[in-house]
């Protein structure tokens, strides 16, 4: 069954916009923090292979709910409003099995 993306629940949200964004750039960076904002947006930086996050921080909110009237307005600083933290790495793991005879 196909669920519109503003029908997710907040993590099935947080896993769809963490794989597009790894598909879209997948050897710049290797993980993702997402801050989960009262509101409904979810805020994100990049996490780079060296462990850094990016200083520039994204938004992403549904498009079906419209614009954001209370942290787009900037009432009350976004970070005032974050309700959960949840970092995903997009590790690639490889096993390598050595007979020896």
């Amino acid at each position: 069954m196909y669920r519109k993306k503003y029908d997710l629940v907040r993590a099935e949200k947080v896993e769809w916009l963490a794989k597009s964004i790894f598909t879209e750039f997948p050897e710049e960076i290797t993980g993702l923090k997402f801050y989960l904002l009262d509101c409904g947006c979810i805020y994100y930086q990049r996490v780079f292979s060296d462990g850094t996050l990016d200083p520039r921080v994204a938004v992403y909110r549904d498009a079906g709910y419209g614009t954001c009237d209370i942290c787009m307005l900037k009432a009350v600083h976004w970070r005032q409003m974050v309700n959960d933290v949840v970092v995903v790495y997009n590790i690639k793991l490889e096993i390598a099995i050595q007979r020896h005879q």
